[in-house]
């Protein structure tokens, strides 16, 4: 499958058959996140949780900044859950600057997990014809891992403790300027 292919069949999908409904996967699982605050730079295209798509009407648009995003996403997250972020960016603006940070969020400032590269939960996949995969599967690629960015967008950290109050994450990206970002939930 070429990359136009892969692109096309991920557009088509939607979604990527989550095995069970949300409520048979969060039973009697500790919830980790009532939901979730992101800041892109440029932006985010999608988000999966457990393989299926976010809808947009849970996704609010708070901040653009020159092409850049913060979104507030309302989701119930429970431990073992996993989420995808496809996450783009044109290395020709601004020197190369770019950002991708999290945080989940229990209630208002209080983070239960957040972008880091430390904890092996997050990793990255870089290869459109592996993002079907690495989206509906938890494991597919875990020991590919993000990366800190070099030149991190100025305003993101300072974007992300507006939404979040002591944010202690850090930036994360993928290899490419396109790339999808995966956190399994502890």
């Amino acid at each position: 499958m070429n990359r136009r292919e892969s692109l096309a069949a991920l557009a088509a999908a939607g979604t990527f058959g989550a095995l069970a409904s949300a409520d048979e996967r969060g039973a009697g699982r500790q919830v980790r996140a009532k939901y979730l605050y992101a800041t892109a730079d440029d932006f985010m295209v999608d988000v999966w949780h457990n393989g299926a798509k976010i809808p947009d009407s849970k996704r609010t648009l708070l901040h653009e900044i020159f092409g850049a995003t913060v979104e507030r996403i309302e989701l119930d997250v429970a431990a073992g859950d996993w989420l995808v972020f496809n996450v783009v960016n044109n290395r020709l603006r601004w020197g190369g600057a770019h950002y991708f940070g999290l945080a989940g969020l229990v209630a208002e400032k209080e983070a239960t997990f957040v972008s880091e590269c430390e904890s092996g939960r997050w990793s990255a996949c870089d290869d459109p014809g592996q993002a079907p995969k690495f989206i509906s599967v938890p494991g597919h690629l875990a020991m590919q891992p993000v990366q800190k960015i070099a030149t991190p967008w100025d305003q993101g950290d300072e974007r992300m403790r507006s939404v979040v109050g002591n944010w202690t994450g850090a930036p994360i990206w993928g290899a490419a300027r396109n790339t999808w970002l995966k956190l399994r939930v502890a």
